[in-house]
């Protein structure tokens, strides 16, 4: 059984390497080294899952691997020659990308810590109905939805949290790939090569409502239905794609290397342990620049940056 599974696909980090095939990695340590890309952002079993007669099951690893494979066509055939995609193409597309969002070890993390908070929030609720008696009187006078969550869900998936995010990542994926299928496309060229990629590189940002209401505001938060949501994830270290829902139309668009490097500053910010570049020199110029004290500085500037 294969137990060596990319958290980010080797196929993508691929579009990233030197002329001897090497990616160039700054680490949250701050250590820079390079590596072929099928070294790199592995786990072991990250999406096994195991069924219900005991047998571990490698479904979604490899649905996952025929998803990278499709891409990786397209990508070499159509993308990376300027060509427009067909609808079917399109959608393939798509897919990968929304699995790039949901199968990451950052958004694995993200929903553990979600459910830890919901735990804790439901065992303050308790204590509090346990010394008010009419607190549940009050709740239960609440209009419902009909869903609801219980104390035993939320434990059940703490206990299982890994398997629960690999299943997620198929259950999810067709509402998430439909989104980004309609939403405009903008793929943006740069010809000196200085895009770069991290362990999470997928981006949600709401630029207009950054400057409106703040970076940590509640109106400002990210997702997808927003109209003014902007979705950037650089596809090589010449390509990046951008998307959103206020775009006019579907293109190609070469950007200087300033606008590069502004894609890029999102990309950086938004990693959590490994940032992917072309080469030595560009890495040393990222670690730099984004000390622990300039990463901090940087996201609490960026509304001026986005």
């Amino acid at each position: 059984m294969k137990k060596r599974h990319h958290t980010i696909p080797r196929c993508y980090l691929e579009n990233f390497t030197d002329k001897d095939d090497f990616v160039w990695v700054l680490d949250v340590k701050d250590n820079i080294f390079k590596i072929k890309p099928e070294n790199i952002l592995l786990e072991n079993h990250f999406y096994t899952v195991t069924l219900k007669n005991g047998e571990k099951s490698l479904f979604v690893e490899d649905t996952l691997a025929n998803i990278e494979g499709a891409y990786a066509t397209i990508f070499r055939d159509k993308i990376s020659k300027d060509l427009f995609l067909s609808e079917q193409e399109r959608a393939t597309v798509s897919v990968f990308i929304a699995a790039l969002f949901l199968r990451t070890k950052p958004h694995r993390e993200g929903l553990r810590r979600m459910f830890e908070q919901l735990k804790e929030t439901m065992e303050e609720w308790k204590k509090q109905f346990e010394m008010n008696p009419k607190a549940k009187e009050y709740a239960s006078a609440i209009p419902s939805s009909g869903k609801s969550i219980n104390m035993e869900d939320v434990d059940g998936y703490l206990k299982n949290y890994k398997e629960e995010h690999s299943v997620s990542v198929l259950t999810q994926l067709p509402e998430i790939a439909q989104i980004i299928f309609n939403m405009k496309w903008s793929i943006w060229k740069n010809e000196n090569n200085n895009f770069v990629t991290c362990d999470d590189p997928l981006v949600l940002l709401r630029p207009a409502s950054i400057k409106k209401y703040g970076v940590k505001a509640i109106g400002s938060q990210p997702g997808l239905l927003y109209k003014d949501v902007e979705l950037t994830l650089p596809l090589s270290k010449n390509r990046l794609l951008l998307a959103g829902w206020i775009l006019n139309e579907d293109s190609y668009f070469t950007v200087e290397d300033d606008m590069a490097q502004k894609m890029n500053h999102r990309t950086i910010t938004h990693s959590s342990e490994r940032i992917i570049t072309k080469s030595q020199e560009v890495a040393e110029l990222i670690k730099n620049k984004y000390t622990e004290t300039a990463h901090k500085k940087s996201i609490e500037s960026l509304e001026e940056k986005c």
